[in-house]
C-alpha cells in the first residue's frame, strides 16, 4: 500500500500515462486500418469501374473475355464474371461463392441490379478479412457484374508498419512522460518532505526551527504559515518563560521581605514596640503585595480563557470618573498633586461592566500618580463621537520612549528608564485592563513623547 505522497502522485501520473497512451493507441490503430481499407475498397471500384467500360464492348460483341486475366492483375484482386443465372462467363471464382450463392439465390439477385456494391468480409476458410466489390457490366443480357476479390493481408501491412512506428513513438513518449512525472513528483514533494521535518524538529523542542519553504504556490504558502505558526507558538513559549520568571521574581520580593521581618521577630532582635509595629505593618503590605498579584493573575487567566463574566450595564461614565476620583484622594495627598476634569455637557450613557470599568479607571489613576510629579496636575478629559464615548487621562510624568510604546500593555513589560515601577506595582495592570476593555468592546490606546507626559485613552460604546 502507497503511504507517501510522492508514490501516490507518480502512480496516479503512471496511471494516467498508460490510461491515456492505450486508448490512443487503440484509437489510431483503429482509425489507419479503417484508412487503410477504405481507401483500399475505394481504389478496388475505381478499377473495377475501369475494367468493366474495356470489357463491355467484348461482352456485347460476343469477343474473346482472355484480358480478364490481365485485368486481374491490373487491379491486384481475384476477378470473374458472372451472369444473373450464376454462371461464370470468365475467370475463376472461388467455389465457396459458387456454392454460397447457390445457397442463397436471393442474395444472387442483388448483385445484378445495376447499382456498385462493396463490402469488407471475412472468408470461411481465412482468417483474414477480404474487400469484395462487385460492378454491373451495362445492356448485358442476361444481366452480368464483374466480382472483385481482395484479401486485406497484403493490404495491412502497410498499417501493421505505422501501428509499430506508432508504438515506438507512444512508448518513447511514454517513457520520457514518466520520467518527467518523477521529476515532478520528487519537486513537488520534497518541499512537503522539508517541512515534515521542520515540523518534526520543532515538535521535539527546538523552536527556532523554520522552513526554507516559502514560494508563492500552494506549498510555499503552507510553508510561510507554518512559520508564522511556529513564530506565534515561540513567542508564547517565550511569554510563557518571561511570565514564570516575572511570577517568581514578583513573589520572591515580597516573601523575602515577610520571611526577614518575621525572622527578626520571631528570634527577638526588634525589642523596640514602635519598631516592632514597624515590622508588622511592613509585613501587612508585603501580604497585600502578594494578594493583588494573585488577584491580577487570576484576572488575567480568567480573561485569556474567555471564563470572565461581566454584568454590562447602562452608565454614566462622568459619575462614575467622579466617584472613583474621590475615593482615590490618597494617592494625591501630600503631593499636592491637582486633578482637573472636563467633561463634554449631556454625554450619553455607555455599556460597561462599572466593577471591571471601575478596575480599569483605578489602574489609570494609580499609573498617573505613580509618575506625575508632586506639584504637577492630572488632566481627565470626557468627550462624544462616532456612537462612543472617550475618556482620557494624562499626566505631566516623564512620558515614554517610543520604542517602548508598542509593548507598554504587554504582561510584566517594563520601561528601563524614565518610568521604572517602584512602589510596588504588579506589572499586570495595563495588561488587564487592555483585555478588559475589548471583553467591553471598548479601546485603550496610549500616546506620549519622552519628557512631556503621557495620555492614556479609553473609549466605551454608547447605550
Amino acid at each position: 500500500m502507497m503511504r507517501s505522497i510522492f508514490a501516490k502522485i507518480l502512480a496516479s501520473h503512471i496511471a494516467v500515462i498508460l490510461v491515456t497512451t492505450l486508448t490512443m493507441g487503440i484509437l489510431m490503430s483503429f482509425l489507419i486500418r479503417n484508412y487503410v481499407v477504405e481507401s483500399r475498397r475505394t481504389e478496388l471500384i475505381q478499377k473495377g469501374v475501369g475494367a468493366v467500360s474495356l470489357i463491355t464492348p467484348f461482352l456485347q460483341s460476343g469477343g474473346n473475355l482472355g484480358t480478364l486475366e490481365s485485368i486481374s492483375e491490373l487491379v491486384g484482386a481475384n476477378a470473374w464474371l458472372m451472369d444473373s443465372s450464376g454462371k461464370v462467363l470468365a475467370g475463376r471464382a472461388p467455389e465457396r461463392w459458387l456454392r454460397r450463392l447457390a445457397e442463397n439465390p436471393d442474395e444472387l439477385s442483388t448483385f445484378f441490379s445495376g447499382t456498385v456494391q462493396s463490402w469488407v468480409r471475412t472468408g470461411r476458410r481465412q482468417a483474414d478479412p477480404a474487400i469484395v466489390a462487385v460492378i454491373p457490366v451495362p445492356n448485358t443480357s442476361p444481366p452480368s457484374s464483374l466480382f472483385l476479390y481482395a484479401p486485406i493481408t497484403g493490404v495491412t501491412r502497410a498499417a501493421d508498419a505505422v501501428e509499430r512506428l506508432l508504438l515506438f513513438s507512444l512508448l518513447t513518449g511514454m517513457a520520457a512522460a514518466l520520467g518527467i512525472g518523477f521529476l515532478i513528483s520528487r519537486n513537488l514533494t520534497k518541499p512537503i518532505e522539508n517541512i515534515i521535518v521542520s515540523a518534526d524538529t520543532f515538535a521535539k523542542g527546538n523552536f527556532d526551527t523554520r522552513t526554507q519553504v516559502t514560494g508563492s504556490d500552494e506549498i510555499g504558502r503552507l510553508g510561510q504559515t507554518f512559520n508564522g505558526m511556529a513564530q506565534a507558538i515561540a513567542g508564547l513559549e517565550q511569554n510563557r518563560r518571561d511570565f514564570l520568571a516575572n511570577v517568581s521574581h514578583e513573589l520572591k520580593t515580597p516573601v523575602a521581605s515577610i520571611q526577614a521581618l518575621a525572622e527578626s521577630l520571631a528570634d527577638g532582635l526588634v525589642t523596640d514596640q514602635s519598631h516592632k509595629q514597624r515590622y508588622l505593618a511592613n509585613i501587612v503590605a508585603e501580604t497585600g503585595r502578594i494578594d493583588r498579584l494573585l488577584n491580577d493573575l487570576l484576572d488575567m487567566s480568567q480573561l485569556e480563557s474567555g471564563e470572565l463574566r461581566l454584568k454590562i450595564e447602562s452608565l454614566d461614565l462622568a459619575n462614575l470618573v467622579t466617584s472613583h476620583i474621590d475615593s482615590h484622594l490618597h494617592l494625591f495627598s501630600g503631593r499636592h498633586i491637582q486633578i482637573s476634569i472636563n467633561a463634554q455637557p449631556n454625554l450619553p450613557k455607555i455599556q460597561a461592566d462599572p466593577h471591571r470599568l471601575g478596575q480599569v479607571l483605578t489602574n489609570l489613576l494609580s499609573n498617573a500618580a505613580r509618575y506625575a510629579p508632586d506639584g504637577s496636575e492630572i488632566k481627565l478629559a470626557l468627550t462624544a463621537s462616532n456612537s462612543c464615548v472617550a475618556l482620557s487621562v494624562t499626566d505631566q510624568g516623564p512620558g515614554i520612549p517610543a520604542a517602548d510604546l508598542p509593548y507598554i500593555f504587554d504582561r510584566f513589560y517594563r520601561v528601563e528608564k524614565s518610568r521604572v515601577r517602584s512602589d510596588g506595582g504588579t506589572g499586570l495592570g495595563l495588561a488587564i485592563s487592555k483585555k478588559l476593555m475589548t471583553v467591553m468592546e471598548g479601546h485603550i490606546a496610549v500616546k506620549s513623547i519622552e519628557g512631556e507626559g503621557a495620555t492614556f485613552i479609553i473609549t466605551l460604546p454608547t447605550v
